[in-house]
């Protein structure tokens, strides 16, 4: 049932304990005269927002502040639900708040299997405040002008995982989120597209995070930027087409960067008191100007960078690893093949090097590559 009369809505909703829909029914975006309205009916004790196959203009940001106890699902039928943001002001599109200033609350938000459209001049395609036990599944973005998803001021337990963003100016951003989870998330620029900033940021007060199986390409500046953050992995990724693979600024701490295959001028560069940093088992490749940099370290360091094979393959060079004022760090059995330079280049004398292997120096090929 789509429509009902005001007498039996209220009747409805007096029985329910103040819902305003029967339990078990989503509400149908179709029914309703907008979109706003149809989540203006959440029920005080939550439901489902379902948006059928079709498309839905909007003009401005749909909103919903949701209380304790309210969970929400926002569903709809993937790439044949498409919702288009038609503001042009960098205003975002679905805009979900949770219970604002709490850490625990009774709260749990789905969004999934819906497709996003924006443009160069509208904003976020989903901004998510104060998340609590938050999962965005399967969602499709497309050129908006902000972010693809956007989580903060605070929240934890949050789930981003097997969405696709294309032509969007910046991919996923999170602002002090604990126990955040992006995987199986795939990014990518669009010939004549928009030009973007980086597709993953995390800031200095997000902790517990796990970047894993996901495919970053084809950027215009980073595809990750760790922003004084800790305590996170970032495993078994592609990341190829960025100007940096991943960037980690300013008072950083006990990262896992493992598994990874990175394609970019620069790897991994590590800026400021970056500490514990275990670098393993990556394969970086055509990183012409290093494969790992270390800058002004200030007397930080105690990374372990081990095991990984840099390799100059078919498109610019290869340099390896400058620690710069970095201290004692291990550098132990990593293979460069196709160096253009030195393979470790170090200021102190504190470090640990031993047991790397060098081929086909100054970027001599094999002929059977």
């Amino acid at each position: 049932m789509r429509y009902w009369c005001a007498v039996e809505h209220a009747r409805r909703a007096a029985e329910d304990g103040g819902s305003t829909m029967p339990s078990g029914h989503a509400i149908d975006v179709s029914s309703y005269g907008s979109v706003q309205a149809a989540f203006d009916a959440l029920p005080d004790r939550g439901g489902t927002v379902h948006f059928p196959a079709g498309n839905y203009v909007l003009n401005d940001t749909v909103a919903v502040a949701l209380a304790e106890g309210q969970h929400l699902s926002v569903t709809g039928e993937g790439r044949a639900s498409v919702i288009r943001n038609r503001n042009t002001d960098g205003k975002a599109l679905l805009q979900v708040t949770g219970v604002v200033g709490s850490w625990w609350p009774d709260l749990k938000i789905t969004i999934r299997d819906l497709t996003l459209v924006g443009s160069p001049d509208s904003g976020d395609a989903i901004a998510v405040h104060y998340p609590n036990d938050t999962l965005i599944d399967t969602c499709f973005f497309s050129g908006h002008g902000g972010r693809a998803v956007w989580l903060g001021p605070h929240g934890t337990n949050v789930t981003v995982r097997d969405c696709w963003a294309r032509d969007c100016k910046w991919g996923f951003r999170a602002e002090h989120i604990h126990h955040l989870t992006l995987h199986g998330n795939q990014t990518r620029s669009l010939n004549e597209g928009q030009k973007q900033a980086e597709h993953l940021y995390l800031d200095y007060d997000c902790r517990e995070v796990r970047v894993v199986n996901n495919h970053f390409a084809y950027g215009h500046a980073q595809a990750i930027i760790l922003d004084g953050t800790a305590q996170h992995v970032i495993c078994n990724n592609t990341i190829e087409g960025f100007t940096k693979a991943i960037d980690a600024r300013g008072v950083s701490r006990d990262m896992v960067i493992g598994s990874n295959y990175l394609h970019s001028p620069i790897g991994i560069h590590l800026t400021g008191q970056c500490d514990g940093y275990v670098i393993a088992n990556n394969t970086i490749i055509n990183a012409g100007e290093w494969a790992v940099l270390v800058e002004n370290a200030q007397g930080s360091g105690g990374h372990a960078i081990t095991g990984n094979v840099m390799r100059k393959s078919v498109y610019q060079g290869l340099r390896g690893i400058e620690l710069g004022d970095a201290e004692y760090c291990v550098v132990q059995g990593n293979v460069f093949d196709g160096l253009t330079g030195d393979a470790v280049t170090a200021t102190s004398a504190t470090h640990v090097i031993e047991g790397n292997c060098v081929r086909n120096p100054e970027g001599v090929l094999r002929e059977d590559h």
